[in-house]
Parts: structure tokens; C-alpha cells; sequence
């Protein structure tokens, strides 16, 4: 059996691994300076640039590192939890389109769109945010997507509808299973998930959609808090992630009986949340 510290350590890493999602967002590590935009038409480079701009960067939230992720290999190793293949039931597409944290949502992100109706991605950046406090073992991804501002009230409203269906609330995505999926307040707010078409948040923008949901990663369950902003025609998605790790669980309630103090290993209880303090600064830059 693994100690409790190793397997901690091994939960740590893969949620590292989580954390190195493909983006647009260029290289690098502290997430300070701003790449130039791409190459592409002029309204493309002036959307990616204001992304780039408005993306957060070390020192914009107390308490959290900020980098940006690493280009995914193309064996998708980086991106382990986005799985290959169509969604199943098809009306969770949106839900789908999502999983690559921080990657953004780009064609195909409505149920049954077709290339000649899909919306059109200007550009995307996205960061990721890990606490500095060693007991914080939640890790935020932060993806930026410039729409037509209809598109992205379309995408929103193909979102909203898969996080409050019945239908997605277990889905699955090739050989990957999804489970648990439930709408949720906004992060901060007392809102009742689900209850209005649109709901209105006069802090995090025009509109918001939040869910959770779960997947087994090996002998672990990785578990995911998403939020997603509508700001005009920008989305801002907010993935927040950690494992469950039952054996880790088990033996630190041992630990206790035992008089000794555990590990700290995240309880089933304790699901990730998206930090309000990160959707306000992240919003208060676009």
C-alpha cells in the first residue's frame, strides 16, 4: 500500500498534468508579459491582443501563482481529462467542448452545429492559477474567448441547457465517463442555479453559467468546478479542479484514530470551487 505522503504526491502531479491543457495563450511560465498577437486579419489580432491584455498575470490575485499552460503535445498527453470523440448524448456537445480546461469552446460547441453555422473563434488566451498556500490543492484554469457577441449568446444558452439536463447529467466522450453533472450558484452569490433563462450578475458580467461534475482518473476522481462568464461578446471560463483520492481518505481518518495528524486529503466533501476573488479580477481586466 502507498504511504500517505506518496500518494499525495502523486495526486499533486496529476493535477499538475490537468493543469497543462492546450491554448492559444503562447508560452511561458509566469504569465507577466504579454505575447504579441498572432498573425491573421486585423480583427482577429486586435481581439487576440486585447485578450492578452485583459489575461491575468502574477499579482493580479493575492494568494495565487499565475502561468501560462504548456502547448499540448500531439499525443494530447497534457490534456488528459478532454477525451477524444463525439459527446453521447449528443445534447451534451457543450458540456463536451469544455472539458479541455482553459482551452475555450471552438467549433462545434452547439449540439448538431454544422461548420457553416458553427460560431467563430477571434482568438483565445487562458492562464492558470494555483494557491501558494501548500494546503490549497485546487488548480483554476482561466480561458478568454472572443465571439460575435450573438454567437456567444448562443454558446451560453447551448451551455445552459446541457448543465441543467437531465439528459447530461452523466455523459460520455469516447472511452471517457462524466458523472455528477449539476448546475450551481454563481461563485460568491446566493443565485438559485438554473432558475432563469438569463440570469443576470451585475458583477461577473451580462451572464453566467456555473456546473460541476466528476470523472475517474485512475485510482482517483478528478473533480471540476466550472463558471462561465458572458461579457459582451467574450467568454471567460473558469475550471476549477482537484482529486478525490479514497485510499489517501482512509488513511489519514487512521492517522487520526492513531493520534497522529493526516496528510489533508481533499475529503469527498470538499469539492473545488471557483474563487470569487479570481472571476472579479479576471472580469474587473476586460
Amino acid at each position: 500500500m502507498k504511504s500517505a505522503v506518496s500518494r499525495v504526491v502523486v495526486a499533486v502531479s496529476i493535477v499538475a498534468a490537468l493543469g497543462a491543457t492546450a491554448a492559444c495563450g503562447g508560452s511561458g511560465d509566469d504569465g507577466k508579459k504579454s505575447a504579441k498577437p498572432g498573425a491573421g486579419s486585423a480583427k482577429g489580432g486586435a481581439a487576440a491582443g486585447r485578450l492578452e491584455k485583459a489575461a491575468l498575470a502574477t499579482g493580479d490575485v493575492e494568494g495565487y501563482k499565475v502561468e501560462k499552460p504548456q502547448k499540448r503535445d500531439a499525443s494530447g498527453e497534457s490534456a488528459p481529462s478532454a477525451g477524444n470523440g463525439k459527446a453521447a448524448p449528443a445534447a451534451c456537445a457543450p458540456l463536451a467542448s469544455l472539458l479541455s480546461a482553459g482551452s475555450g469552446p471552438g467549433p462545434g460547441f452547439g449540439p448538431g452545429s454544422k461548420p457553416a453555422t458553427s460560431p467563430k473563434l477571434k482568438a483565445h488566451v487562458s492562464r492558470i492559477l494555483t494557491g501558494t498556500d501548500d494546503k490549497d490543492r485546487t488548480t483554476t484554469h482561466v480561458g478568454l474567448s472572443a465571439y460575435a457577441e450573438a454567437d456567444a449568446e448562443r454558446l451560453m444558452a447551448d451551455l445552459r441547457a446541457a448543465s441543467t439536463s437531465k439528459e447530461c447529467a452523466t455523459f460520455h466522450v469516447g472511452d471517457h465517463r462524466y458523472v455528477g453533472v449539476r448546475p450551481l450558484p454563481a461563485p460568491g452569490k446566493s443565485s438559485k442555479p438554473g432558475k432563469s433563462s438569463k440570469p443576470r450578475n451585475p458583477v461577473t458580467g451580462d451572464e453566467v453559467v456555473s456546473y460541476k461534475l466528476a470523472h475517474p482518473k485512475g485510482e482517483y476522481v478528478a473533480r471540476r468546478a466550472v463558471t462561465v462568464v458572458r461579457n459582451g461578446g467574450t467568454l471567460a471560463v473558469f475550471d476549477a479542479s482537484n482529486l478525490y483520492d479514497p485510499e489517501g481518505v482512509q488513511q489519514d481518518r487512521e492517522a487520526e484514530r492513531n493520534g497522529m495528524e493526516g496528510v489533508g486529503t481533499p475529503k469527498a466533501d470538499e469539492d473545488p470551487k471557483v474563487a470569487a476573488a479570481i472571476v472579479d479580477a479576471q472580469l474587473g481586466k476586460l
